[in-house]
Protein backbone atom coordinates (compact mmCIF):
# COMPACT_ATOMS: atom_id res chain seq x y z
CA UNK A 1 0.00 0.00 0.00
CA UNK A 2 1.35 3.42 -0.99
CA UNK A 3 0.60 6.51 1.12
CA UNK A 4 1.48 10.08 0.16
CA UNK A 5 2.11 12.35 3.16
CA UNK A 6 1.99 16.07 2.33
CA UNK A 7 3.19 18.25 5.20
CA UNK A 8 5.89 20.88 5.49
CA UNK A 9 6.97 19.78 8.99
CA UNK A 10 9.50 16.95 9.12
CA UNK A 11 8.46 15.79 12.59
CA UNK A 12 4.81 15.50 11.55
CA UNK A 13 5.70 13.50 8.42
CA UNK A 14 8.01 11.28 10.44
CA UNK A 15 5.38 10.65 13.13
CA UNK A 16 2.73 9.74 10.56
CA UNK A 17 5.16 7.46 8.74
CA UNK A 18 6.10 5.75 12.02
CA UNK A 19 2.45 5.13 12.95
CA UNK A 20 1.56 3.82 9.50
CA UNK A 21 4.54 1.46 9.35
CA UNK A 22 3.64 0.09 12.79
CA UNK A 23 0.03 -0.48 11.75
CA UNK A 24 0.53 -1.85 8.22
CA UNK A 25 3.31 -4.26 7.27
CA UNK A 26 3.11 -3.52 3.54
CA UNK A 27 2.97 0.29 3.62
CA UNK A 28 5.27 2.48 1.52
CA UNK A 29 5.26 6.16 2.51
CA UNK A 30 6.09 8.91 0.04
CA UNK A 31 6.76 12.35 1.53
CA UNK A 32 6.28 15.85 0.11
CA UNK A 33 7.11 19.01 2.04
CA UNK A 34 5.04 21.31 -0.18
CA UNK A 35 2.16 21.18 -2.63
CA UNK A 36 4.36 21.63 -5.70
CA UNK A 37 6.42 18.53 -4.90
CA UNK A 38 3.28 16.53 -4.21
CA UNK A 39 1.56 17.20 -7.54
CA UNK A 40 3.53 14.70 -9.69
CA UNK A 41 2.36 11.88 -7.39
CA UNK A 42 -1.37 12.55 -7.83
CA UNK A 43 -1.55 10.46 -11.00
CA UNK A 44 0.15 7.44 -9.40
CA UNK A 45 -2.58 4.74 -9.43
CA UNK A 46 -0.79 2.78 -6.69
CA UNK A 47 -1.29 5.51 -4.09
CA UNK A 48 -4.30 4.55 -2.00
CA UNK A 49 -4.21 7.29 0.61
CA UNK A 50 -3.13 10.92 0.68
CA UNK A 51 -2.69 12.56 4.08
CA UNK A 52 -2.81 16.29 3.45
CA UNK A 53 -2.02 19.29 5.62
CA UNK A 54 -3.94 22.31 4.34
CA UNK A 55 -1.57 25.05 5.50
CA UNK A 56 1.41 24.21 3.28
CA UNK A 57 3.60 26.12 0.80
CA UNK A 58 1.80 26.29 -2.54
CA UNK A 59 -1.49 25.18 -1.03
CA UNK A 60 -4.76 26.37 -2.55
CA UNK A 61 -7.30 25.57 0.15
CA UNK A 62 -10.13 23.27 -0.87
CA UNK A 63 -8.87 23.59 -4.44
CA UNK A 64 -6.19 21.04 -3.54
CA UNK A 65 -8.86 18.41 -2.93
CA UNK A 66 -10.55 19.30 -6.22
CA UNK A 67 -7.27 18.97 -8.12
CA UNK A 68 -6.38 15.64 -6.50
CA UNK A 69 -9.84 14.29 -7.32
CA UNK A 70 -9.45 15.39 -10.96
CA UNK A 71 -6.21 13.41 -11.19
CA UNK A 72 -7.24 10.33 -9.20
CA UNK A 73 -10.87 9.96 -8.22
CA UNK A 74 -10.30 6.68 -6.37
CA UNK A 75 -7.61 7.82 -3.93
CA UNK A 76 -8.65 8.36 -0.33
CA UNK A 77 -7.91 11.85 1.05
CA UNK A 78 -7.49 12.47 4.78
CA UNK A 79 -6.94 16.05 5.92
CA UNK A 80 -4.60 16.33 8.91
CA UNK A 81 -4.32 19.91 10.08
CA UNK A 82 -3.78 22.19 13.06
CA UNK A 83 -6.27 24.70 11.59
CA UNK A 84 -9.61 25.32 13.29
CA UNK A 85 -11.50 22.06 12.82
CA UNK A 86 -14.95 23.52 13.47
CA UNK A 87 -14.39 26.24 10.89
CA UNK A 88 -12.82 24.17 8.12
CA UNK A 89 -13.58 20.44 8.46
CA UNK A 90 -16.97 20.48 6.76
CA UNK A 91 -15.70 22.65 3.89
CA UNK A 92 -13.00 20.11 3.05
CA UNK A 93 -15.29 17.11 3.41
CA UNK A 94 -17.86 18.83 1.19
CA UNK A 95 -15.07 19.54 -1.33
CA UNK A 96 -14.38 15.81 -1.60
CA UNK A 97 -12.04 14.85 1.24
CA UNK A 98 -12.80 11.54 2.94
CA UNK A 99 -11.96 12.73 6.41
CA UNK A 100 -10.53 15.43 8.65
CA UNK A 101 -8.42 14.66 11.71
CA UNK A 102 -6.84 17.41 13.83
CA UNK A 103 -3.10 17.30 14.55
CA UNK A 104 -4.00 17.38 18.23
CA UNK A 105 -5.52 13.87 17.89
CA UNK A 106 -3.85 11.03 19.76
CA UNK A 107 -2.45 7.98 17.97
CA UNK A 108 -5.62 5.92 18.44
CA UNK A 109 -7.85 8.57 16.88
CA UNK A 110 -5.40 9.20 14.03
CA UNK A 111 -5.17 5.52 13.13
CA UNK A 112 -8.93 5.12 13.47
CA UNK A 113 -9.33 7.94 10.93
CA UNK A 114 -6.86 6.26 8.56
CA UNK A 115 -8.59 2.89 8.92
CA UNK A 116 -12.05 4.31 8.26
CA UNK A 117 -11.13 6.24 5.10
CA UNK A 118 -9.22 3.24 3.72
CA UNK A 119 -12.41 1.21 4.17
CA UNK A 120 -14.32 3.72 2.07
CA UNK A 121 -15.96 5.52 4.97
CA UNK A 122 -15.76 9.15 6.00
CA UNK A 123 -14.16 10.35 9.21
CA UNK A 124 -14.70 13.49 11.26
CA UNK A 125 -14.26 13.93 15.00
CA UNK A 126 -17.19 13.37 17.39
CA UNK A 127 -17.46 17.16 17.85
CA UNK A 128 -17.96 17.70 14.12
CA UNK A 129 -20.37 14.76 13.91
CA UNK A 130 -22.47 16.43 16.60
CA UNK A 131 -22.37 19.72 14.72
CA UNK A 132 -23.48 18.03 11.51
CA UNK A 133 -26.40 16.38 13.29
CA UNK A 134 -27.39 19.71 14.83
CA UNK A 135 -27.30 21.37 11.41
CA UNK A 136 -29.45 18.70 9.79
CA UNK A 137 -31.86 18.83 12.71
CA UNK A 138 -32.13 22.61 12.47
CA UNK A 139 -32.66 22.49 8.70
CA UNK A 140 -35.44 19.93 9.08
CA UNK A 141 -37.32 22.38 11.33
CA UNK A 142 -36.87 25.38 9.08
CA UNK A 143 -39.06 26.39 6.19
CA UNK A 144 -37.21 26.78 2.89
CA UNK A 145 -35.89 30.27 2.28
CA UNK A 146 -35.70 31.99 -1.06
CA UNK A 147 -32.52 33.94 -0.19
CA UNK A 148 -29.27 33.21 1.60
CA UNK A 149 -27.57 36.19 3.14
CA UNK A 150 -23.82 36.54 3.53
CA UNK A 151 -22.14 36.99 6.90
CA UNK A 152 -20.18 40.17 7.65
CA UNK A 153 -16.87 38.42 6.97
CA UNK A 154 -18.20 36.87 3.76
CA UNK A 155 -19.23 40.35 2.58
CA UNK A 156 -15.69 41.61 3.27
CA UNK A 157 -14.18 38.75 1.27
CA UNK A 158 -16.73 39.27 -1.51
CA UNK A 159 -15.87 42.98 -1.82
CA UNK A 160 -12.16 42.19 -2.15
CA UNK A 161 -12.81 39.43 -4.67
CA UNK A 162 -14.79 41.88 -6.77
CA UNK A 163 -11.82 44.28 -6.59
CA UNK A 164 -9.73 41.57 -8.27
CA UNK A 165 -7.69 40.69 -5.18
CA UNK A 166 -5.96 37.30 -4.98
CA UNK A 167 -6.52 34.91 -2.06
CA UNK A 168 -3.19 35.80 -0.43
CA UNK A 169 -3.88 39.52 -0.80
CA UNK A 170 -7.28 39.12 0.85
CA UNK A 171 -5.74 37.04 3.64
CA UNK A 172 -3.20 39.78 4.34
CA UNK A 173 -5.83 42.54 4.22
CA UNK A 174 -8.17 40.74 6.64
CA UNK A 175 -5.46 39.14 8.78
CA UNK A 176 -6.66 35.61 7.94
CA UNK A 177 -5.01 32.42 6.74
CA UNK A 178 -5.10 31.85 3.00
CA UNK A 179 -6.96 28.55 3.44
CA UNK A 180 -9.56 30.32 5.60
CA UNK A 181 -10.14 32.86 2.84
CA UNK A 182 -10.48 29.99 0.34
CA UNK A 183 -13.17 28.48 2.55
CA UNK A 184 -15.03 31.78 2.72
CA UNK A 185 -14.78 32.03 -1.09
CA UNK A 186 -16.26 28.54 -1.45
CA UNK A 187 -19.15 29.47 0.86
CA UNK A 188 -19.82 32.68 -1.05
CA UNK A 189 -19.90 30.82 -4.38
CA UNK A 190 -22.24 28.21 -2.90
CA UNK A 191 -24.61 30.76 -1.35
CA UNK A 192 -24.79 32.85 -4.50
CA UNK A 193 -24.99 29.84 -6.80
CA UNK A 194 -22.00 30.80 -8.97
CA UNK A 195 -18.92 28.94 -10.21
CA UNK A 196 -16.52 31.69 -11.26
CA UNK A 197 -15.64 35.35 -10.65
CA UNK A 198 -17.48 36.57 -13.76
CA UNK A 199 -20.74 35.00 -12.53
CA UNK A 200 -20.01 36.31 -9.03
CA UNK A 201 -19.68 39.91 -10.24
CA UNK A 202 -22.89 39.62 -12.27
CA UNK A 203 -24.86 38.05 -9.41
CA UNK A 204 -23.58 40.56 -6.86
CA UNK A 205 -24.57 43.42 -9.12
CA UNK A 206 -28.04 41.98 -9.64
CA UNK A 207 -28.72 41.14 -6.00
CA UNK A 208 -27.74 44.07 -3.82
CA UNK A 209 -29.50 42.52 -0.85
CA UNK A 210 -26.40 40.38 -0.24
CA UNK A 211 -24.63 43.53 0.83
Amino acid sequence: MKVLIIDDHFLVRNSLKFMLENAYSNVVCIEADNYYNARPHFIDPEIQLIILDIDIPGGTGTGMVTEIRSQNDDVRILICSAADEELLAMDYVMAGADGYVPKSADEQEAMNAVSMVLKGKRYVSPAIQTRLLDMFSAKSRQRPRTTTRLSTREKQVLDLLLEGKWIKEIAAALNLRANTVSSFKTRIFTKLGVTNLFELAKKANEQKRYY
